[in-house]
């Protein structure tokens, strides 16, 4: 009976102060021209140390939320492809349950290639992303973002 108490207690410890941490990440936005109306548009997470976020691709049995990206609908706005992730991708094994996770410390841009037609001023979208250090993990947020279009 004292360990389950026990460990109840430290279950709810842990929630408390996953509860009370800061968000360690910080966000930027920014649009690059490619050629003609082909351009990148940056989301770029600089994430604090010990903790990182987990890539949009994960392996079978991942744990945790993966980042998502999505766009809002926008005349003259095409997509080309998903976002692609550029930073120090790190594979890291939870050898107690055989998990893999692929997750990103430092920083990480996820650059999603688009076309963009005259009259379009802005983009808009949502981010949702966990934040974690190997030890324990924030809830899961989504943040709204928006990146100015500029002739």
């Amino acid at each position: 009976m004292k360990n389950i108490l026990v460990l109840l207690l430290l279950c709810g410890s842990f929630a408390a102060k996953a509860q009370i941490e800061k968000d360690p990440t910080h966000w930027a936005y920014g649009l690059k021209k490619i050629t003609g109306n082909t351009y990148e548009v940056h989301l770029r997470c600089m994430i604090d140390t010990p903790w990182h976020i987990y890539s949009q691709k994960q392996t079978t049995g991942f744990i945790g939320t993966r980042t998502k990206i999505s766009f809002e609908k926008v005349v003259g706005l095409t997509l080309i492809g998903n976002p692609v992730e550029k930073g120090k991708k790190v594979t890291y094994i939870i050898k107690v349950v055989g998990i893999t996770n692929v997750e990103y410390p430092g920083t990480v841009d996820f650059v999603q290639k688009a076309t963009i037609k005259p009259g379009v001023k802005e983009l808009k979208g949502t981010i949702t992303y966990q934040t974690c250090t190997h030890e324990h993990c924030l809830s899961p947020v989504t943040i709204g973002f928006t990146v100015q279009v500029t002739p």
